[in-house]
């Protein structure tokens, strides 16, 4: 997510969901008791997942993905849940 940040700075990224305002991951660490969700990311890569794993309708909203830099970025994903998904992965990636 952070591609178009200055090279070799390093950004927190965090996931949240809307609904609620909960802070589902930062970094590669999860903030939630929810085993479902995860954060993913490969080293040196600008690109970060959260993966919601057996979704739920309840799952449905707005998440957020956000670059703790100044000012602070956010990228919004829309997620609606219309049957059975074993796993559901949001992957941001931005170029120059």
């Amino acid at each position: 997510m952070n591609k178009f940040l200055e090279k070799g700075s390093f950004y927190g990224v965090s996931w949240i969901r809307r609904t609620d305002f909960h802070v589902l991951t930062v970094g590669m660490e999860t903030y939630t008791s929810d085993e479902r969700f995860e954060a993913l990311h490969l080293q040196k890569s600008n690109d970060w997942t959260l993966q919601i794993k057996y979704t739920q309708l309840r799952d449905s909203g707005t998440y957020e993905c956000q670059v703790s830099s100044d000012p602070k970025i956010s990228f919004f994903v829309n997620l609606t849940i219309v049957g059975k998904l074993h796993c559901l992965l949001f992957c941001m990636h931005f170029e120059n």
